[in-house]
């Protein structure tokens, strides 16, 4: 676990083998290619689909909540959820519309709900074009998986002081996007539950 870096300024936004009997030792494996597995499900890095979800508290995206939105899920207990109306509050072509605040439940760290504007042909394509415009990230790879009943895209990454994770679920209102932002890696591991009950609970709006 690495040192835990006091700079809550980094959450914010910026409006970016040998042959057998020759005696040789085998080479080693090349490190897997930043595409979608086909694996649904996997325990450990960078995916960590072992880690159980949070206790389930509000559930948000409905219609008439504080912050609507084309799919709806849920976040745990305490976490303060806030709609995001300014209008340059984006990441490339990825404006930022809700916000869940973990600092109430002892963390320090956000969730935060995306609308993609002018989504690429891809959902790869679009999580790229989304990385490149969000800063430090490294050593990124991707799946296709579910998102509660959803088909959805997922991307985890290395950051300068913590992993990084988002998933891209398409709605008939276009993707949307979830991004789990943390200050070091104590804290995304603490946090990482609440991102996982909300990609498990996640479901089209009514």
């Amino acid at each position: 676990m690495i040192r835990r870096v006091a700079l809550l300024a980094a959450l914010t936004l910026t409006v970016t083998a040998g042959c057998a009997g020759d005696g040789k030792e085998p080479a080693a494996a090349p490190p897997p290619p930043a595409s979608p597995t086909a694996a649904p499900t996997a325990a450990g890095a960078p995916w960590y689909d072992d880690v159980a979800p949070a206790e389930a508290g509000t559930t948000v995206g409905a219609r008439n909540s504080t912050c609507p939105l084309p799919i709806t899920f849920s976040v745990p207990p305490k976490w303060k959820v806030e709609a995001v109306t300014v209008p340059d509050a984006r990441i490339g072509n990825a404006v930022i519309r809700c916000e869940f605040d973990a600092k109430p439940a002892g963390h320090i760290g956000f969730m935060r709900a995306w609308r993609i504007e002018g989504a690429a042909p891809t959902p790869q394509a679009t999580m790229e074009r989304f990385l490149e415009a969000y800063g430090t990230v490294r050593e990124p790879r991707f799946r296709r998986l579910k998102a509660g009943s959803l088909d959805a895209f997922e991307a985890a990454w290395t950051g300068d002081d913590a992993p990084g994770r988002a998933i891209l679920v398409d709605s008939r209102s276009g993707p949307v996007l979830l991004t789990l932002g943390a200050i070091d890696d104590e804290e995304f591991e603490a946090m990482f539950p609440a991102y996982q009950l909300a990609k498990g609970t996640a479901e089209l709006s009514e």
